[in-house]
């Protein structure tokens, strides 16, 4: 009898804390995104803040599934704690999965920003980070959107996805970036965003219950710096050659002018090795994966092993050419080292790399650097309509 007595007490004990745990929750603002900017010796934030209300009663009585609030103070942790004069609740931060940093926020202020939420408990490891390409877009969390939510979900999901599909731009969580950081062999590169429209109207309920919405959200290509400087954003093929290089990537898209007619090729399972060669300064990339034919406007007949490898040749060797153009304008247009190439000397060989290339690393050894090239993907899928439309048509 005292056994069941003790075992219901058991059974109770989880029940009661977890009561406990709904009404601590009913007091606290679950922040889900941040924005923050600085001017005039402030910080300028944006905070994105889960609706209490029920997510289905909120649209169903027209109201945003999410709430903003604007705060400004000289250090990030007044702005996030003055939030609560306009909040009845405190902010909780555990939930939080995007940081939208502007420009100067990121140039002259990123310290102060990765400091603070590397010593705040609640702050989540795996944060997301991108870079507001103008003043509008640091308003992207308050853009209503249809297909999620919450803007930070929408965003979230949108770098996820194009780093998987597309291979634009890296992706970094928070620790990611406090690694690269601090490592004075690494350089920080960072996913951009646009907000395209007018922002202000955005943030109305009536973004989402049109065809043309007012402003709209986007992914723009990698945003890259050196040392504490911001330098500016690569193009989108420089983007993707840079993903491609530090093995960011599994995925790319791949047009190739074949023949006199371009074809279109996805690339997949890529893989990235990069092999220094300390002593004759050189950087050996080794690419391999798979291909698949997504278009092929041309009338030859793929279907014969010879001219499938042929054109299997013909692909790696624009991979290679796209890859070596593209590295030798990064390098000459900003002359920072944004592949990790520095780091992989330093492990390669840290005696001689601290001896020989360490101070002088942007002076003659990095302008100078040699880089190789080798690709191995293989043509998988080539299609049903082997040699295109038109090599039927005209042998029937």
């Amino acid at each position: 009898m005292k056994k069941i007595k003790y075992l219901s007490m058991l059974l109770i004990i989880p029940l009661l804390s977890g009561c406990y745990n709904y009404r601590e929750l009913n007091e606290l603002a679950i922040t889900t995104a941040l924005s923050i900017d600085y001017s005039d010796n402030n910080f300028n934030i944006i905070v994105e803040v889960i609706n209490p209300t029920k997510q289905q009663d909120a649209v169903s009585a027209n109201n945003s599934p999410f709430v903003n609030y604007y705060s400004s103070a000289p250090t990030l942790q007044d702005a996030l704690r003055n939030v609560v004069i306009d909040s009845p609740r405190q902010l909780y931060a555990a939930q939080l999965e995007l940081i939208i940093l502007s420009e100067e926020a990121a140039t002259n202020h990123m310290s102060e920003i990765l400091e603070y939420f590397s010593r705040e408990p609640e702050s989540r490891t795996e944060v997301k980070f991108v870079i507001a390409r103008d003043d509008d877009s640091t308003k992207a969390v308050t853009i209503q959107t249809l297909l999620t939510n919450f803007s930070s979900s929408n965003i979230k999901q949108s770098l996820e996805l194009q780093q998987k599909v597309l291979g634009l731009t890296p992706v970094y969580t928070l620790n990611e970036l406090l690694n690269m950081y601090l490592d004075p062999t690494l350089e920080i590169s960072l996913p951009s965003i646009i907000v395209y429209g007018n922002a202000e109207e955005g943030d109305k309920k009536e973004n989402i219950t049109t065809s043309t919405p007012k402003a709209l959200t986007k992914i723009g290509t990698t945003a890259i710096f050196k040392g504490k400087d911001f330098l500016g954003y690569l193009t989108e093929e420089e983007s993707k050659v840079h993903s491609i290089i530090i093995g960011s990537t599994k995925e790319s898209i791949i047009n190739l002018d074949y023949k006199d007619n371009y074809s279109v090729f996805e690339l997949y399972k890529i893989e990235s090795d990069i092999s220094p060669d300390i002593k004759d300064n050189k950087i050996t990339l080794n690419i391999s994966g798979k291909a698949r034919i997504k278009e092929f406007h041309s009338n030859t007949n793929i279907t014969k092993s010879k001219e499938t490898d042929r054109l299997n040749k013909e692909l790696n060797k624009h991979i290679e050419d796209i890859i070596k153009k593209n590295f030798n304008s990064m390098r000459e247009k900003y002359n920072t080292d944004i592949f990790s190439f520095r780091q992989s000397f330093y492990r390669g060989n840290p005696k001689y790399y601290n001896t020989h290339y360490k101070d002088t690393w942007y002076e003659s050894i990095f302008p100078n650097l040699t880089l190789e090239v080798k690709s191995n993907i293989k043509l998988y899928e080539k299609g049903n309509t082997l040699g295109g439309i038109e090599y039927e048509n005209k042998n029937n």
